[in-house]
């Protein structure tokens, strides 16, 4: 109990410290030049895509408190961005997409520029970063294919799912909202609606 007091507090600070967040990745190839991902002290924020030779593409974003929690946890690791102009890695690295990360404060603003680090706390950081990444642009997808290409959500619900089976989405359980439109959408086939409701649900209980 007393360690989870403690835990509790240290986590409270991180919440007064900044006021926003934002990670931005440049993306060499597929369809978007730059992803970007903004958020505040409790997980609201927007992630920005932005199409080559089009318009940034913006869609609300809101951590559910499991993923929140580990949101603050590996910012605070980096002493919120502390020494950021150490974290580029000496060894040569293949592009491997720019990170620009920002910091504001009420009173300051810190960033970091970089392609890879060694950083163990750096590499956290950006790990998780680039899952949410990964998990937002999945939630996009699957809203544009509601609209415009029903037939190809089954396929994007077992990419979806099989991300989800490797670990490899930074908060699943702020998935339910778009699993919940998939499931509601009398357009979309009935079997594509129960892998969606089933696929909600095994996330729930964390299956």
């Amino acid at each position: 109990m007393i360690r989870a007091a403690i835990l509790l507090l240290l986590l409270a600070a991180p919440q007064q410290s900044f006021t926003q967040f934002t990670y931005c990745r440049a993306n060499a190839g597929g369809p978007f030049e730059s992803l970007c991902i903004q958020l505040d002290p409790a997980g609201a924020g927007e992630a920005r895509f932005k199409r080559r030779e089009g318009e940034e593409l913006k869609t609300a974003i809101a951590l559910s408190p499991g993923g929140n929690t580990q949101f603050l946890r590996v910012l605070a690791g980096t002493k919120y961005l502390a020494n950021a102009k150490t974290y580029e890695s000496k060894r040569k690295v293949a592009d491997l997409g720019r990170k620009h990360l920002t910091l504001e404060t009420i009173t300051d603003r810190r960033e970091a520029d970089f392609n890879y680090s060694d950083m163990k706390d750096v590499t956290e950081l950006v790990t998780f970063f680039e899952a949410l990444i990964t998990q937002e642009a999945l939630a996009v997808d699957l809203v544009w294919a509601m609209k415009y290409d029903s037939l190809g959500i089954p396929e994007r619900l077992d990419k979806l799912e099989d991300l989800w089976k490797q670990k490899r989405l930074a908060d699943p359980k702020s998935l339910m909202e778009v699993l919940d439109l998939v499931n509601r959408d009398s357009n979309i086939v009935n079997y594509a609606r129960a892998h969606a409701q089933e696929l909600k649900e095994k996330i729930a209980a964390g299956k």
